[in-house]
């Protein structure tokens, strides 16, 4: 497993990133299932801190935040709108599971939205 720091990354990257700094001991593991470099641009830092921010966590306005700041600092390494924007949406996708939930604030199980169109739409 790939571990990142901040003494990992370019430094003119590192100024430009938004959303909350990760302490220096912090270690991420990237892009997680994504190339941490697309057509020759390094996206680790924008990873970084979006990881950072996930682990921070709260509720699902906060994790919006974190992914609009992800799209936001994907830009700013230099990745064109299109591939910024397919990481996006598989943060907004699959990031569910990998966010750091405050107590009480878990949304329901993605099966249960299926259970309940099945409820009310579809007669046994």
């Amino acid at each position: 497993m790939i571990e990142i720091t901040t003494d990992d990354l370019p430094a003119k990257l590192i100024q430009l990133m938004e959303g909350p700094t990760p302490p220096v001991y912090f270690v991420s593991n990237g892009c997680s299932f994504s190339p941490d470099r697309w057509g020759g641009v390094d996206i680790r830092a924008a990873c970084h801190w979006h990881d950072y921010a996930y682990q921070i966590g709260g509720c699902k306005q906060d994790r919006q935040i974190a992914d609009s700041s992800f799209y936001r600092n994907l830009r700013r390494c230099d990745l064109g709108k299109f591939m910024a924007n397919i990481y996006y949406r598989r943060v907004r996708l699959f990031g569910v599971a990998a966010f750091n939930w405050a107590e009480g604030k878990v949304p329901l199980n993605p099966w249960h939205y299926c259970l309940l169109f099945f409820e009310r739409y579809i007669q046994w």
